[in-house]
């Protein structure tokens, strides 16, 4: 029973991507009408915080190998979070590289290290009438 749950919550829960309400949401839009801003426009009403990574997800798997394609993954991933909320635009605010180990260690006492790379992004959610 309780493999059955982390396997669930492996598949399910890890999805890398959250947000911080901090307005109102609005009605949920397609995510090809979010537009990406690297300043804030001149009037505009702010719905959420978001963040996201470029780490694996089986929600939305994608091996992503270069930067580019880490980069073009954490920004597809927070116009979807951004369109979810109503949000229209996303205004950039920062991006990281990141490295991550693992160690897996058999029952034998040996162990393995492995290196993952990933890219994390925030943005602010916003509506432009």
């Amino acid at each position: 029973m309780i493999r059955r749950l982390i396997i669930l919550l492996l598949i399910v829960g890890c999805y890398p991507v959250s947000h911080m309400m901090v307005g109102d949401a609005r009605e949920p839009i397609s995510p090809y009408e979010v537009k990406v801003y690297l300043d804030f426009p001149e009037e505009y009403e702010t719905i959420a915080l978001i963040e996201a990574s470029s780490e694996f997800a089986f929600k939305d798997p994608s091996i992503n190998i270069t930067w580019q394609s880490k980069s073009d993954k954490i920004i597809e991933r927070l116009k979807v979070e951004a369109s979810n909320l109503g949000a229209n635009g996303i205004v950039i605010k920062n991006t990281e590289n990141k490295n991550k180990q693992n160690v897996a260690f058999d029952n034998e006492g040996g162990g393995q290290v492995t290196n993952t790379h990933f890219k994390i992004g925030t943005a602010t959610a916003i509506f432009i009438n």
